[in-house]
């Protein structure tokens, strides 16, 4: 299983992929480019976006377009952003201030297998797209 963290903290995401390898031994963990560009070139299982503000919704709708299955984990400064996380079926979302137990226990449903089928869903579904705004 890969998955990938983008955030602009060095402390935060030693924090996030340290829960992730403690919670799925053996999981490839990345980090995300952070420099001004989307990288999208690879598909990852898990997502987790740990960039706040319009920079961190357009990441997750870009990342959501492209790989609609992948499962990801939007954390955030703004509240405002949870019906964005809504409308693109996001696995969590996350509202800073960010508790490790909480990111723990959204990785750990995760592991277990407690996602619904909406949440693999293409934001792009049967001819009809769901804007992110």
């Amino acid at each position: 299983m890969d998955a990938v963290v983008f955030t602009k903290s060095r402390q935060e995401y030693g924090m996030l992929s340290g829960i992730l390898a403690d919670e799925s031994p053996g999981m490839r963990v990345s980090q995300g480019s952070m420099d001004g560009h989307y990288h999208l070139e690879h598909k990852y299982d898990i997502v987790v976006v740990g960039v706040d503000g319009a920079q961190g919704m357009e990441l997750v709708c870009a990342y959501r377009e492209r790989f609609g299955d992948a499962l990801v984990i939007w954390i955030t400064d703004d509240p405002y952003f949870a019906g964005v996380a809504i409308r693109t079926h996001i696995f969590d979302f996350i509202v800073r201030p960010l508790a490790e137990s909480r990111f723990r226990e959204a990785v750990r449903k995760l592991m277990a297998g407690k996602t619904d089928s909406w949440q693999r869903m293409p934001a792009c579904w049967r001819g009809m797209e769901i804007d992110c705004l």
